[in-house]
């Protein structure tokens, strides 16, 4: 059977947080989080992305469904000449509503146990099942062919997870290595890329590539 190949991207630069502590309606922060845009130096680093070398020949773009990750994979599918196809799936992990909670302390939880989840959020094994559930479809539709997804920095994680080696460094933040390789270090670059190689389901390598830098 041919090889698939995955590019597996963290969207590029967006525009500062917002802080989800203080909006009181934790719909009105998820939607918020949701729109949240690239910045200018995010769609510059979108688009050099975009024209390298590993994502020339993409036959296909998946996005999440928020529009810095939509932002980012337009340049991808205009480079290739394709369309995007959006999959909620790929969304973000749903924060929920935080209280009186600090964000530290909620990381360190959902880190920790990973059923953990606030009122209207998501758990890391939740966000796992829908990320995997995804990855799935996809290759069933689109063995054999070079496959550009854009996604973010914890659904990633949690996608990863599953074919890497978990642990967690001195801060409580998530490393995974594969075949003694480090794949994710507890920090994210904007954007970021995985190259994960598949036969059929099976995955055939994880590599974290060095493209675009970023100080994020």
């Amino acid at each position: 059977m041919e090889k698939t190949v995955v590019y597996l991207i963290r969207h590029s630069e967006a525009t500062p947080k917002i802080n989800l502590k203080y909006i009181v309606n934790h719909d009105s922060a998820q939607i918020e989080n949701e729109k949240n845009f690239l910045s200018v130096s995010g769609e510059k680093r979108a688009e050099e992305l975009s024209k390298c070398t590993e994502m020339k020949n993409i036959d296909a773009v998946y996005s999440s469904s928020y529009v810095r990750a939509l932002e980012t994979a337009k340049y991808i599918a205009l480079e290739n000449n394709t369309i995007i196809n959006v999959d909620e799936r790929l969304n973000e992990r749903k924060i929920g509503d935080m209280g009186d909670m600090e964000w530290k302390e909620f990381a360190r939880l959902q880190t920790k146990k990973h059923d953990f989840k606030l009122v209207g959020g998501e758990s890391l094994n939740q966000t796992k099942k829908r990320m995997v559930e995804a990855m799935k479809n996809i290759l069933m539709f689109e063995s054999g062919n070079r496959i550009a997804v854009i996604s973010h920095a914890t659904a990633i994680t949690c996608l990863l997870s599953s074919w890497c080696e978990y642990g967690l460094n001195y801060d409580d933040q998530i490393i995974l290595t594969y075949n003694e390789k480090t794949i994710v270090d507890g920090n994210y670059t904007a954007p970021q890329v995985f190259k994960i190689t598949f036969d059929g389901m099976n995955v055939l390598d994880v590599e974290c590539l060095d493209i675009i830098k970023s100080n994020e």
